[in-house]
């Protein structure tokens, strides 16, 4: 079939149209991905290539033939290369650009023209640990493990077995090495926590026995005075003389016993030797019964004390243990309320707990003295209104014992207003 000039002309300009339209849909299409497209020359590949370092004994046949069959990708700044847990499969070569590796926003390195990355995760069942993003527009040369295979086969070499391979092992020792420095870098970190917090607690100890060492002395130096003048002068002393003295001995003695009383309990908690057993208890029962035994030494020193709790109040709690806070708080009410004043307990009920007040009309504490309450690395060094003594101990038990109970201990107070020392224990046994 012979074309006319014509015709062939029409039919040529409509096949030139047909490709101008197509090269202006794909240009305009490149300029809107801003996508760099570079097409590297054989002589650019061979050097890029030369990078690899478990390509290094690979001869110039061998480069050239991986030049001519790996590939050149292209990534749009910002563009995600791979993320970390990504299966690998592929090494990368920049050619142009740079790339950030990095995890979760920290950036670990960024690398730029001639450098590679991801040869760890080459093969394809390695995972990627890390995460590529191109920071600008970037070329790369990548080179897949299929890639090397067809080198292995065309050159009958082995660079997966004799080189990739070990230099996967070794990665994983690296992690593993990794992963034990930094779980004994955490042991570490946490024995010199624990060293150190044992240090302090030491001291903390140290000082507190040092002050239950004076306050010891107190007493008993009381009881040997006294007892010195009643052996050596008993034939000269009148009889309201010895009973002064007898009464002097007396205090001393409770005062000490109390003491150590307290002193055993905290070293009997201290080691574990105390057990709590909570059980039904009758609040009503407990208090009256603490109150009836201190009121001799409340009516000693003309104060009058009640106990204000609401009948067949029962909770969950250790008997002993809750026996000893409000003894101990009582005695403490009497020793700062001067005579004439007057000392309530009292109970007050809401649906998921039960506090108990031990509220008297005492000399009160201010502020800098309530902080250092109930801690055992500070001492209220204040003498109750008839100059009776007292180291801080049965608070600190108070607090611990309230405590072991899942409940709190406060306490309210003002110079010259009195004191109201609270605490509070849950109703149920879901609580404890």
């Amino acid at each position: 079939m012979i074309l006319k000039t014509a015709d062939f002309d029409q039919q040529f300009f409509f096949v030139l149209n047909i490709f101008c339209n197509c090269y202006i849909y794909v240009s305009s299409n490149l300029r809107l991905k801003q996508i760099s497209v570079m097409l590297l020359s054989p002589e650019k590949k061979l050097d890029l290539l030369r990078v690899l370092d478990f390509l290094a004994e690979q001869d110039v046949a061998s480069f050239q033939f991986l030049a001519g069959i790996v590939n050149e990708v292209n990534f749009a700044k910002g563009e995600t290369i791979f993320s970390k847990g990504d299966l690998g499969g592929a090494v990368f070569i920049i050619a142009k650009g740079c790339v950030q590796i990095h995890d979760e926003g920290h950036i670990f390195i960024e690398l730029k023209e001639g450098k590679s990355f991801g040869e760890y995760a080459l093969i394809k069942t390695e995972t990627r640990s890390a995460s590529a993003s191109a920071k600008s527009d970037s070329v790369l040369l990548r080179i897949t493990d299929d890639h090397i295979q067809l080198l292995e086969e065309e050159f009958d070499v082995r660079i997966i077995d004799t080189i990739l391979n070990p230099l996967r092992n070794i990665r994983k020792r690296m992690v593993v090495k990794d992963l034990l420095e930094e779980e004994l870098t955490q042991q570490k970190a946490t024995i010199e926590k624990q060293r150190k917090e044992l240090e302090s607690l030491n001291a903390t100890k140290d000082k507190f026995f040092s002050i239950i060492a004076h306050d010891l002395k107190n007493p008993f130096a009381s009881l040997i005075g006294a007892s010195d003048l009643l052996v050596e002068n008993a034939d000269e002393l009148s009889q309201e003389q010895v009973k002064t003295f007898s009464g002097i001995i007396n205090k001393s003695a409770r005062q000490a016993f109390r003491l150590l009383e307290n002193l055993l309990t905290w070293s009997r908690m201290q080691t574990g030797a105390i057990a709590w057993k909570p059980k039904e208890i009758d609040l009503w029962d407990l208090v009256n019964e603490v109150v009836i035994l201190h009121t001799g030494s409340a009516e000693n020193k003309e104060i009058n004390i009640e106990a204000v709790i609401d009948e067949d109040l029962r909770i969950p709690a250790d008997p002993n243990m809750i026996n000893t806070v409000v003894r101990n708080l009582v005695s403490n009410a009497i020793k700062f309320t001067p005579r004439g004043g007057s000392i309530t307990v009292s109970s007050h009920v809401t649906p998921n707990k039960v506090e108990i007040w031990v509220t008297d009309t005492g000399i009160g504490i201010d502020s800098e003295g309530k902080k250092k309450l109930f801690r055992i690395d500070e001492q209220l060094m204040k003498s109750g209104t008839e100059n009776e003594t007292g180291t801080g101990l049965g608070l600190i038990l108070c607090k611990e014992f309230i405590e072991m109970h899942n409940g709190n201990i406060w306490v309210e107070s003002e110079p010259g207003k009195g004191s109201s020392f609270k605490f509070s224990l849950p109703v149920s046994l879901s609580s404890l």
